[in-house]
């Protein structure tokens, strides 16, 4: 059937106080939607959070690396604490890169999204399974590469509200769930400024499915062109 999918897309943008998160919440076992109630955010310590897509178990995988890394550097008590969104962004890449040296990939795109509290730098990156590195304003990962990037690229603003940012990245999740079968209306956003990371629970986008393609433009409208071809 296929491999354990975490959900589809990811999406994020900086706004003018830091940096929104957004994801689905679902997880698909190839074309079968297996999870509807997923948080595929995580919050890696008070400063950022990660959000993968791509292989589940690669995704769990990489949570329990990146957890045993901070606590060890925590441990060690060097003075070169592993805490900052940068030092998760620099290193999952370097991993990436490493692994895929080997022949062993992680097949995941992964975000890494947070504020330094104490410069507070604001900070939005994703790598792929090839340890590729992208800071950009704004991420997509997944299907939204394809729908979402005109969107985003005519709508993102530097000076946009928390309220703005998160409807733009809403637009574009509505567009998802028209054009990805394996994305879902209900989707969370984490919400990252100097003052800490708040991750709200998963909301409902609206979206309209009263159209007249989809009443009248079924098989039966297109069947005779197929028989008669």
């Amino acid at each position: 059937m296929g491999a354990v999918n975490v959900g589809s897309s990811i999406l994020a943008c900086k706004f003018k106080d830091g940096v929104i998160v957004a994801a689905d919440t679902g997880i698909s076992y190839g074309g079968m939607k297996k999870v509807r109630d997923a948080r595929r955010i995580v919050k890696l310590n008070e400063e950022c959070v990660m959000a993968c897509t791509g292989e589940m178990a690669d995704a769990q995988n990489l949570q329990k690396m990146l957890e045993k890394k901070q606590e060890h550097d925590e441990m060690e008590q060097d003075g070169c604490c592993f805490l900052q969104p940068r030092d998760y962004f620099s290193w999952v890449a370097q991993m990436m890169y490493q692994r895929r040296l080997k022949m062993n990939p992680l097949w995941l795109y992964t975000t890494i999204a947070g504020v330094n509290k104490s410069t507070g730098e604001v900070f939005l990156g994703t790598t792929d399974m090839y340890g590729l590195k992208l800071e950009q304003d704004f991420v997509l990962t997944g299907l939204a590469l394809h729908y979402g990037q005109v969107l985003m690229t005519n709508a993102w603003r530097p000076d946009m509200t928390e309220i703005e940012a998160k409807q733009l990245l809403a637009q574009v999740l509505t567009v998802l769930f028209y054009r990805d079968k394996k994305a879902l209306d209900t989707v969370q956003f984490s919400v990252l400024t100097k003052e800490g990371i708040k991750m709200d629970d998963p909301v409902q986008i609206n979206s309209n499915w009263d159209l007249d393609f989809y009443k009248n433009c079924t098989n039966e409208f297109w069947r005779p062109m197929r028989c008669k071809n």
